[in-house]
């Protein structure tokens, strides 16, 4: 099965059964996120499995409301797992509880991501990718392999001709920035990605991000000619990235959240399933401080029972 809206039916029928809930929240220690990155790990509990989300919520107080009120975002304890959830919920919410019921039942049902699409591995593709600073050359270079680069407002053409040198897949301009500075860069970077770049940017090969909250929001980039990076938690849920892939194939990519758990495990695997040639933004992280491990393409394994692998979360939660 390898038609992304085949497979989100396929997941949102099966059936899910959760007696126990749990919450851990916590910080974890990632470069370009000072004092650590909020999150909250969801456990679902039933039949003797669990299921694993994430939620990755900006802020501590998002990340508390979730925890105090999460019992109450399920609308019945049994049924198919698109219809546990109550309607309405916040999207950071929504997806990693679907994360978590996705994960639960196929453990429940004893499924692996290659039951359901018949891929038992599959390479991809990923970018190192970091925030805005004036040495960008000099460290990316540093830390090697493609990369995703936040585009800085001072970088000098002596600076832009440095990184041109280095291999650069992704700019990203977050909404800002100005014609002029996408003039320029365009020159020194034809090939590249350009997200979010600014109204008029004239640029050969677009991407849109932030603005993504629903399919419908995947439907107009794509009918414009844009690429679009999807991420879970800005959209809904998992059923809702497999549901806009299918009007976005050879048009999509992936990309993290500061996901380091279980969340950032499940947007691997579905983006080595459907986009494992693009310049997803979902490098492998290992250890306490989320180092970037591997190399690009790597290979992600479909074959083990559940969704998104194991939880090494106690070693990434730190205070």
């Amino acid at each position: 099965m390898t038609d992304p809206r085949a497979l989100a039916r396929r997941l949102a029928t099966l059936p899910v059964r959760v007696s126990q809930l749990r919450c851990t929240s916590g910080r974890v220690a990632l470069a370009d996120y000072p004092g650590g990155r909020p999150c909250t790990l969801v456990a679902l509990s039933g039949e003797g499995h669990t299921g694993f989300g994430e939620n990755v919520a900006f802020s501590d107080g998002e990340q508390q409301t979730f925890v105090h009120g999460v019992e109450g975002m399920l609308e019945r304890s049994a049924g198919p797992v698109g219809a546990v959830l109550r309607p309405g919920l916040k999207s950071h919410d929504r997806a990693a509880l679907e994360g978590a019921l996705i994960d639960l039942a196929m453990r429940q049902a004893g499924l692996s991501l290659r039951d359901v699409c018949g891929v038992e591995q599959a390479p991809l593709r990923w970018v190192r990718s970091f925030s805005a600073r004036e040495d960008a050359a000099a460290y990316g270079r540093g830390i090697g392999g493609e990369l995703k680069v936040d585009v800085h407002s001072v970088w000098t053409d002596e600076a832009i001709a440095a990184l041109a040198r280095e291999a650069v897949a992704i700019l990203d301009f977050k909404g800002e920035g100005s014609v002029e500075s996408c003039v320029r860069l365009s020159a020194a970077f034809p090939s590249a990605i350009f997200e979010d770049p600014p109204a008029g940017c004239g640029h050969a090969r677009v991407a849109h991000d932030r603005s993504l909250l629903s399919v419908r929001d995947v439907a107009v980039a794509v009918a414009s000619g844009a690429s679009v990076n999807l991420k879970a938690p800005r959209m809904g849920g998992v059923l809702a990235v497999l549901d806009a892939l299918g009007l976005a194939r050879g048009q999509a990519y992936f990309g993290g959240m500061f996901e380091a758990g279980p969340g950032r495990e499940q947007a691997r695997a579905l983006a080595a399933i459907f986009c494992g040639d693009a310049p997803n933004d979902l490098a492998p992280l290992t250890g306490g401080m989320g180092s970037i491990s591997g190399e690009s393409p790597s290979v992600v394994r479909l074959d083990g029972v559940g969704f998104g692998g194991t939880c090494a979360w106690g070693e990434m939660v730190v205070g």
